[in-house]
């Protein structure tokens, strides 16, 4: 719908500024972007971001090669239903969300093994190791 009809019936609640990051850095878990679809005159496009841990692609490909063989640490994807669809509108600089934070897993610490860091994080850390600074 339009933002005004999608502002009065509440069905995208959230107000976009910095929500986003701080959403990931308080609960400690990773959003990532699915899918975009070009709007049509009521808004300019939607975008749709879903938990990391559902995982963003379909059925992978590869086959391997010693099935039997466990790996180290489990897969992250457990399905989780957490996800958050932005709407951006035309000549309007508010963007609405819709969030539905059900996770079928723990988050905060917990979940912190399963997030990607950053380049900057990633070569701080080892920094910091090659000071042996830990």
């Amino acid at each position: 719908g339009s933002f005004q009809y999608d502002l009065a019936s509440s069905t995208f609640p959230k107000q976009w500024k910095d929500w986003l990051q701080q959403e990931q850095r308080q609960h400690c878990i990773e959003l990532r972007l699915v899918k975009t679809t070009k709007g049509t005159s009521d808004y300019e496009r939607k975008c749709r971001f879903v938990c990391s841990r559902a995982g963003t692609g379909g059925v992978k490909q590869y086959t391997r090669q010693c099935p039997e063989r466990q790996q180290k640490m489990a897969s992250k994807r457990t399905d989780c239903l957490c996800f958050l669809l932005v709407k951006q509108y035309p000549g309007i600089s508010t963007i609405m969300g819709k969030y539905c934070e059900d996770h079928d897993h723990t988050i905060g610490n917990a979940n912190l093994r399963f997030t990607r860091i950053s380049k900057d994080t990633r070569e701080h850390i080892a920094g910091i190791l090659r000071l042996k600074v830990l």
